[in-house]
């Protein structure tokens, strides 16, 4: 590669590494300082704004719009849209910390689905990886103070339809020969009206607080601009992440992804001040270990076969549809 190519991995994943960390905090903020109770509401926000966004961009020339059957997304968009819903619901329910590790449990899980669903047994190595990252996650999870019924009940829901959404959009981008841009494009506005429609429903029932209500109350420029800025950062999230899978291989890409959940959860305990506990800093440090061994691992057993570019593919499947979503 050239000193150029280099310069331009460099800025591409740097950005997304900003903006990725950025966002789930802000969203935090929005959360735990502001006080808004609206989490689904908020995807709907985020939705509805990012196509804004990548509708101009489209029209701009940055990509060509792609075309996806009607009944695919429609089921895209509820899958999608409970996704990015159940996120940000996890999220506001649990702390900083637990929310990002149990984010880390999809890599577990997408291995048992594609044992059950595509007959792909993990290698031995690849297995203790993956047992050692259950393992961080399980301390982890026994440790956190904050941990509460809810906030799991949102975790397990977030995690299963986000891999959920993972191995779907991999099959439909596969078979229509969409980018994620693309892909990103054609889902937000229907996705963002479905959201819109049943967001506030879903607040007022998890939170008890009726959202209208307390945009009336609350109508500060504090909250307008917090969400607006979120909604922002959840579009260039995106377009970083796309950048940086074109600049970079999907292994450095994998890699990067570990460095923002390091990032997250030290600046989560600086500026939240979360208490600390010897226990559960060092099942955060061994479930992002198994997660680097993972990474890893996977090298290591694809290199042995001679397969890189199904590495880059598969890799890539693991992680980049995760950025995907317009929220966190």
């Amino acid at each position: 590669q050239s000193k150029h190519d280099y310069k331009e991995a460099f800025m591409s994943l740097s950005s997304n590494v900003l903006v990725s960390v950025t966002i789930i905090l802000y969203n935090k903020q929005i959360f735990q300082v502001l006080n808004f109770p609206g989490a689904v509401t908020l995807s709907a926000i985020h939705s509805l704004v990012g196509f804004s966004i990548l509708s101009l961009m489209s029209a701009a020339g940055v990509f060509e719009p792609g075309v996806i059957n009607r009944g695919v997304l429609l089921r895209q968009c509820c899958i999608w849209g409970s996704s990015v819903a159940f996120d940000l619901l996890s999220l506001k329910h649990n702390s900083v910390g637990f929310f990002q590790i149990a984010k880390l449990s999809m890599l577990p899980l997408a291995a048992i689905m594609n044992l059950v669903i595509a007959g792909e047994r993990p290698s031995v190595r690849l297995s203790l990886a993956l047992l050692w990252l259950c393992g961080g996650i399980a301390l982890t999870t026994s440790t956190d103070v904050q941990v509460n019924f809810q906030g799991s009940v949102f975790s397990v829901i977030a995690v299963c339809t986000t891999v959920l959404n993972q191995v779907m959009a991999g099959q439909v981008m596969h078979n229509s020969g969409m980018s994620s841009m693309q892909y990103t494009l054609a889902l937000t506005l229907p996705a963002g009206i479905f959201l819109i429609l049943v967001g506030p429903v879903v607040d007022w029932y998890a939170t008890g607080i009726r959202i209208d209500l307390w945009l009336i109350q609350n109508n500060n420029t504090s909250v307008i601009l917090g969400i607006m800025v979120t909604a922002v950062l959840g579009v260039a999230v995106n377009v970083t992440a796309y950048w940086s899978i074109k600049t970079t291989n999907a292994v450095t890409y994998q890699v990067a992804g570990q460095v923002k959940n390091m990032l997250i959860i030290v600046l989560a305990f600086i500026l939240f001040s979360y208490p600390i506990y010897a226990k559960n800093v060092l099942g955060m440090l061994i479930a992002i270990s198994g997660a680097v061994a993972y990474v890893y691992v996977k090298v290591l057993d694809q290199s042995s076969s001679d397969s890189v570019k199904l590495l880059s593919k598969e890799l890539s499947n693991d992680d980049k549809f995760q950025s995907q979503c317009i929220s966190p």
